[in-house]
């Protein structure tokens, strides 16, 4: 039997509010107003701003002095900037062992491949946890205990961007299954050159298709993808 994860007052707080704005019930620009939140989850609002300021660190939210937190508006530039970090971590992390994950590695990330077929529009959540734990997989097999900590630390930034690049989220649901099956496909070619490529396309691929969704070009983007 799976041990129950004891969860402080600020964590679930923390869950409440991410959630309130990944699902778009807070819209970007969106004033948060502490006393209001104390009321509606019926917490002090000292948990409030602990949770503030977590979500402020994540991304989620922004503060200015003197008018207070707000919905911040993950933009393009934030979305590129956190799939490169992980992609480039990842790559460090396939080249240590270059590229040769077990077959017991190999089962772990069909399983949550697999796992990924079960959930539906309403459950982009447990999709962004089986992403997290199909990626995991490949940084933890380096045994590089600072890598995976650089790594694991962007976590929050892998659900803002999940969350802001699927604005159709049965669309984005149903694609998951079959991004990471061919990426688990590649691993087990256990090429690491082709691997490293697989990588960088699996997630640059969200960029690329905002900027199509955006209408625009290669050289409207400061970046190179």
């Amino acid at each position: 039997m799976a041990k129950l994860r004891y969860r402080t007052l600020r964590e679930n707080v923390v869950d409440e509010i991410r959630m309130k704005i990944l699902n778009r019930e807070y819209e970007p620009g969106m004033r948060i107003v502490e006393q209001n939140l104390s009321d509606e989850l019926g917490v002090s609002r000292g948990p409030i701003r602990e949770a503030l300021r977590q979500l402020e660190q994540e991304g989620l939210v922004e503060y200015v002095r003197n008018v207070g937190c707000s919905v911040k508006q993950v933009t393009l530039e934030d979305v590129y900037e956190i799939y490169l970090l992980r992609a480039t971590y990842e790559q460090v992390a396939v080249r240590t062992y270059e590229g040769q994950l077990s077959d017991e590695d190999l089962a772990q990330m069909e399983s949550i491949v697999e796992e990924m077929k079960i959930f539906g529009e309403d459950d982009l959540g447990n999709l962004v946890d089986c992403d997290c734990r199909f990626h995991q997989v490949i940084v933890e097999k380096a045994g590089l205990n600072r890598l995976l900590k650089a790594w694991t630390e962007l976590n929050y930034g892998n659900i803002v961007c999940y969350f802001a690049g699927n604005s159709d989220r049965k669309e984005a649901a149903n694609r998951q299954h079959g991004i990471h099956e061919r990426l688990l496909n590649v691993f087990k070619s256990k090429d690491e050159e082709t691997i490293c490529n697989a990588i960088s396309e699996h997630y640059m691929k969200t960029v690329k298709r905002l900027m199509k969704e955006g209408s625009m070009s290669d050289e409207g983007f400061k970046y190179k993808v």
